[in-house]
């Protein structure tokens, strides 16, 4: 098992369920709708100035890890931003 197989898990979940991300404008924040926790809440999403992402929902804060912040990876990778290549 590699060290990327959790966030490829996230990934694929975040897929399946069709995870939608909105940008606020003019800041690196974004909101994720919740459909389990609290279903019609809506969870924060932000990009630090080194490029880590970091979720609001339950399971980012137990594993560090969750389908918002892998989908939102991606999503900044396809853009071609830096804030989607995590540093060190």
């Amino acid at each position: 098992m590699t060290a990327t197989d959790p966030e490829e898990r996230a990934l694929a979940r975040a897929k399946a369920q069709r995870v939608r991300l909105v940008k606020i404008a003019g800041v690196e924040r974004y909101l994720a709708r919740s459909r389990t926790v609290e279903p019609g809440s809506y969870f924060e999403l932000s990009v630090t100035p080194w490029g880590h992402v970091l979720c609001s929902c339950p399971g980012f804060a137990y594993r560090n890890m969750c389908k918002h912040s892998a989908a939102l990876k991606a999503q900044l990778l396809e853009a071609g931003t830096d804030a989607g290549k995590e540093q060190p």
